[in-house]
């Protein structure tokens, strides 16, 4: 009977030490999304800024659940749900400057793309990919150096 304790302890011990090594991983990998992040690709297309366009970016704050960022043309504001554990991000509702720009194409895909955004998986530091929920690639992103 005493070994019988023992194990169901030891595996009492076990569950509790593996949930919070999975606690820190989830809350490592949300603070992984943290900082300024160029958009590289949108639906598989290069991004390069136009004439006039500034470089597009997102900037992500999980301390306080918002994205920043610019569209290439105005700056963007906005609410962020991430969930470390599934690797689901959303965003809220979101605000732009409303500047009209020689080239608005570059805002428009960065926008519509935005929108599907449902998954997120860091590569590695630098690289991130946002996809749709059923994980189809809608941006790519590099971690920006300031």
């Amino acid at each position: 009977m005493r070994k019988l304790i023992i194990a169901a302890c030891t595996a009492g011990l076990l569950a509790v030490m593996s949930s919070c090594g999975t606690s820190r991983n989830a809350a490592s990998s949300i603070k992984a999304l943290d900082g300024e992040w160029k958009i590289i690709t949108v639906n598989g297309q290069a991004l390069s800024p136009q004439p006039g366009e500034k470089t597009a970016f997102i900037g992500f704050d999980v301390k306080e659940n918002r994205i920043y960022g610019n569209t290439g043309c105005n700056n963007l504001v906005g609410g962020l749900q991430a969930d470390a554990a599934n690797k689901t991000i959303t965003f809220g509702q979101s605000g732009s400057t409303r500047m009209l720009c020689p080239h608005m194409e570059t805002e428009e895909i960065v926008l519509e793309a935005m929108g599907k955004v449902g998954k997120y998986e860091i590569t590695d530091k630098n690289k991130m990919s946002l996809m749709t929920a059923d994980g189809k690639t809608v941006m790519t992103l590099e971690k920006r150096n300031k």
